[in-house]
């Protein structure tokens, strides 16, 4: 090996690895994991004490239903407001996550809340992972 094709090669070795990494993808399809959502925290813990707490806790520990810690890694933001505003239509659509929860669950069906809008889910996001 030639001394210049030496140097091409620890060049362009260091050139490659040098390149930024992309971000890892959480998700499949065009939706991303919840960044830069905020919310009122103090209005997220009212909205969960009264709406989500008597079937789901704050950390990873289960009730009723599946802790809700890191659900924003775990799901994007769309996900959840569908889900919150009509589990059951989440469920016919043959969504895998949604249905391996329902299964492992029991199959407890979770109450429809249509009327907790985008802002309250944003907040109660706030208020379970600050």
């Amino acid at each position: 090996m030639s001394v210049l094709t030496f140097g091409l090669v620890v060049y362009s070795y260091f050139e490659i690895n040098a390149q930024p990494k992309p971000e890892p993808q959480f998700f499949c399809g065009t939706e991303s994991p919840i960044d830069n959502i905020h919310g009122e925290n103090a209005n997220g813990e009212n909205l969960f004490k009264n709406n989500c707490a008597a079937c789901h806790n704050t950390s990873d520990e289960t009730l009723i239903g599946p802790g809700l810690k890191n659900i924003s890694e775990r799901r994007t933001f769309q996900w959840i407001v569908k889900w919150i505003h009509n589990p059951q239509k989440v469920l016919e659509s043959d969504d895998k996550y949604a249905n391996e929860l329902f299964q492992k669950f029991n199959q407890a069906q979770m109450p429809a809340y249509p009327n907790i809008t985008e802002k309250d889910i944003k907040d109660i996001l706030a208020y379970i992972n600050p």
